[in-house]
This record gives structure tokens, sequence and C-alpha cells, in this order.
């Protein structure tokens, strides 16, 4: 692979976070003037990202913004697709926790513009994924630093599970039922497109079972690498894992898609473990039950069982005549213009991209209680 990876570990604030990013574009160059870039941030739900470590915090994605409209891009977008509490609702999530006010004109709802595409791993399937990530000439990944029930870490290479929109995270999160196939999707997803740079929000951090624990930690650091698979590397020793606990990670190193031994990583700054951290501890069942601070603190393939069969039910009422947005979004040709839009359930995607796209109030995601029965 040549060369050894560098990580920069910078001491931050929120206050503070654009001379950390001004660091981070100084340390690993870009060729930004003229190019399309799109930035990605972890939108996983609605929280007050000041004192919640679910969601990366508006001021560092404010702080990239500035730093990119001083090189002169020829384009910037900004977003994410939400997680599994928050599927068809972007534009809320965005709101509510004040990402949409920081990237500006530049949000954009990624989940109504998907290309379909068939992965082989870990199960051969048809997938929508967010064409813009695809398409940008320079991709800038913004993940906050958690751990994870499940996971171990959920980080920079995570972070590209998010190009699957709507409820096609929890159809591998069901059928994938054990931690080592479920991390097979998070490296087939970081693998459609590794982001040329990685800026972490470290500032506040979550410990404990996440990806929505309450539990936060003032780490106070922004890490920055262009090798997402380094970068994690870090993470998991400042917190506390070895290479071999996170399965993810594991797989990346048989596969040569970063580096992971500290010998082949330059630390700049202090990578040092963090004294006391709550890493997850409890190794996650076969029945794939685990720890994750959602609801009640449990999270079961029964969880995804509900979400798996989610389908989109369409309120006639609120259904003005001659509106095809909700067709038009979707990616298979499951809803067929009409008042209401005809559904065949059997092409559902799963994607989300219909509600996404309905701005009447017409459309919620709903279990189909006959797919229902039929997985019990």
């Amino acid at each position: 692979m040549g060369s050894r990876s560098k990580v920069l570990v910078i001491d931050s604030s929120y206050e503070t976070c654009a001379r950390a990013v001004s660091r981070a574009f100084s340390a690993f160059p870009l060729a930004i003037k003229g190019k399309n870039v799109i930035v990605k941030v972890n939108a996983l739900r609605a929280c007050n990202p000041d004192c919640e470590a679910i969601v990366t915090h508006p001021a560092l994605l404010k702080a990239v913004i500035d730093q990119l409209e001083a090189m002169a891009p020829n384009q910037i977008i900004v977003g994410d697709s939400v997680g599994t509490e928050s599927y068809g609702n972007s534009q809320h999530i965005f709101d509510s926790t004040g990402l949409a006010a920081a990237a500006g004109p530049y949000y954009r709802n990624l989940s109504l513009n998907l290309e379909t595409l068939t992965l082989e791993k870990p199960f051969k399937r048809k997938v929508a994924v967010l064409k813009d990530v695809l398409d940008a000439e320079v991709y800038i990944s913004l993940p906050k630093m958690k751990t994870h029930g499940l996971t171990m870490l959920s980080g920079a290479v995570k972070n590209n599970f998010g190009l699957l929109p709507g409820a096609q995270k929890s159809w591998y999160h069901y059928h994938s039922e054990k931690p080592e196939l479920f991390a097979e999707i998070l490296i087939e997803m970081f693998r459609l497109r590794p982001p040329d740079l990685v800026i972490m929000d470290g500032i506040l951090a979550m410990e404990g079972y996440g990806p929505c624990s309450p539990e936060v930690r003032q780490v106070n650091r922004v890490l920055a690498a262009t090798d997402a698979v380094a970068l994690d590397a870090v993470l998991a020793r400042m917190v506390g894992f070895r290479i071999d606990e996170v399965p993810y990670l594991r797989i990346a190193r048989e596969l040569g898609l970063g580096r992971t031994d500290p010998d082949d990583i330059e630390i700049e700054g202090d990578g040092s473990p963090i004294a006391g951290f709550n890493r997850p501890v409890a190794t996650p069942e076969s029945t794939y039950c685990y720890l994750s601070g959602v609801g009640g603190g449990k999270t079961s393939r029964a969880f995804y069982a509900d979400r798996v069969c989610y389908r989109p039910v369409i309120t006639a009422e609120n259904c003005p005549p001659g509106c095809t947005a909700c067709s038009d979004a979707c990616p298979s040709g499951a809803l067929k213009p009409g008042r209401p839009p005809a559904l065949s359930s059997a092409e559902c995607m799963l994607c989300s991209a219909c509600m996404e796209a309905c701005t009447h109030d017409a459309i919620r995601l709903l279990p189909d209680k006959t797919l229902r029965d039929q997985i019990k």
C-alpha cells in the first residue's frame, strides 16, 4: 500500500473547531477549485447536539463549509440519509438538529436522488444508494465519534452505511443475524465510494452502547485523515479496543483497504487511550439482540422486522390531483401514478424516497401486516 497513513488528532472545542478544520485541509490538501463537492454528515435522528452525541455538530459542519467556500468549488452539497427512527423525515432531522441552518443553501435531501445497483456481499441484493455521493468529484465525510453496541465503533467507515437510505439499513440488520456478517455490508458500502477526506467530530463523543447512547464524554478532539480505516484504527485504540475486537476493521485489514497496524500509522497529536472510556463489553447475542441505547436499551431482530415490512401507506384525501412526486422519486417503479398511487409491494426497495418526496403529508411508512405475519 505504500507509505504510512497519517491521522491528525487535534485538540478543539466547538468554538475553536474552525482552526482544527483549517489544519485538516492544510495537512491533507484537496483539489477543490471548480469541483463538485459533497459533504456527508452523520444525521441519525433528532437531538440537541450541544448535549447529545448523536449527530455531527453543526459548528463543525459550518467550519467545513466556510473552508470550502474559500476554495472556489463548482458546487457544494450537504446531506445524509437518516437513521432507523427517522426514515422518510430527513428535512425534519436536519432542521431540528441545526444541521440545515449550518448547511444553508447547500443542504440537499440526498434520498431523492438514488441509483440502483447490485451488491454481492453479504447477500446478492439490489439496492438503492445515494447517487450524489457516488457522483461527487470530492467526497468529505464528517462522522461522529461513537461507540456502538453491535459494531463496537461507529466512526469513519460506518458513516458510509448512510449511503443506503431508508429501511434498507434495517433489512441488512435483520438478515445479517450476527455482527461478523453485518460488518460485511459496512465494508461493501465503504468500498462503493471511500471518502477523500474524513474530519471526525470527537469534541462531544458518545460512549456506552450506541448509536443512541445517552452517555457522552467531553473528549475535545477533532480527528482527520484521508485513510478512513486508519482513522478508525486510531479511534479504536483511543477508546480501548484492539483491532480484532472490531469486526469491520478485521475485514478491512484482510482486504487491505487501509492501515490498521500502529507501525503503519503516523499519529500527529494525542491519540493515547482515554482513561475510563465506557466502551461496549457485552458480546451481541446469537439472536442478534444487543444493547444500543435505543428505546428500552436493547435492539433485536424483532425491532428490525417491523421496519423490513415497512411500506408506504397513502392518505388519498391528502394526495392532490396530478401530483406524481412520490412515484417520480421511487427508484424501483413500485409506485405507479394515480390518486392515490398504486403500490406493488414486492417491488418496494425500502428506500423511503416516496415519503421524503411527499410535501402534502400524504404518506406514512408502516409495517404491512401480511408481510409481518409471514416473517413471524
